[in-house]
């Protein structure tokens, strides 16, 4: 599993917060055709790279890791997918103004207890500020799920924003992001990728009827 190969797949980071991100390393919809992209660890590590939660040295750590246990690496990945869909359903049911599932908070709450344990308070530029900062366990293989957790706690616990998350409308997307325009109307993940094809089809259709 050479670093080289990892940094391979490419991710869009379009959500507007990192668990939602996450969320969208799946393609497509799960009601419909999903596609995968966290088929490896190695994916999974690329993913981590591409949204700044491992630095190349800390990734190839990891890498070389994962290269010699290979059952704790697929083991770490099949975690990683069932902690994704657990986020996808909480904010997938915010999304339709529903209550998430007890399962499901339990779920993220039991991944909570173990991230948090990784905090550390230190001090920042000068002796009077402090900030977060995650433990140097480099070693560990779901030490990029800690951030990812994290950013899920936090979202829920943000009603002025947690009250914006949006599903996709494009067809066979369903990603999840914020919407923060300014009249809240955002229907699309990306106007560049899924706004655009609405866009042109609408044209089409009109051109067609018209």
């Amino acid at each position: 599993m050479p670093l080289d190969d990892q940094a391979a797949k490419k991710f869009r980071l379009v959500g507007g917060d990192l668990c939602l991100d996450f969320c969208n390393t799946m393609g497509g919809t799960r009601e419909g055709v999903a596609r995968e992209c966290l088929h490896s660890y190695a994916d999974f590590l690329s993913w981590a790279r591409q949204a700044g939660l491992v630095q190349e040295t800390e990734a190839e750590t990891l890498a070389r890791k994962a290269n010699r246990h290979s059952g704790e690496a697929d083991r770490t990945l099949a975690r990683c997918v069932e902690l994704r869909e657990t986020i996808y359903r909480i904010f997938h049911a915010i999304a339709q103004d529903k209550a998430p599932a007890a399962a499901d908070l339990a779920h993220l709450n039991s991944e909570l207890a173990q991230a948090l344990g990784r905090l550390r308070v230190e001090p920042v530029a000068g002796p009077e500020k402090f900030a977060f900062k995650w433990a140097n366990d480099a070693q560990a293989l779901d030490h990029p799920l800690g951030p990812v957790v994290r950013s899920a706690a936090h979202l829920l616990t943000a009603p002025e924003v947690r009250s914006h998350v949006r599903q996709c409308f494009g067809d066979n997307c369903g990603w999840l992001f914020i919407d923060a325009s300014k009249n809240h109307s955002r229907r699309w993940c990306d106007m560049r990728d899924c706004g655009n094809r609405a866009k042109v089809r609408r044209h089409r259709l009109k051109h067609r009827h018209g």
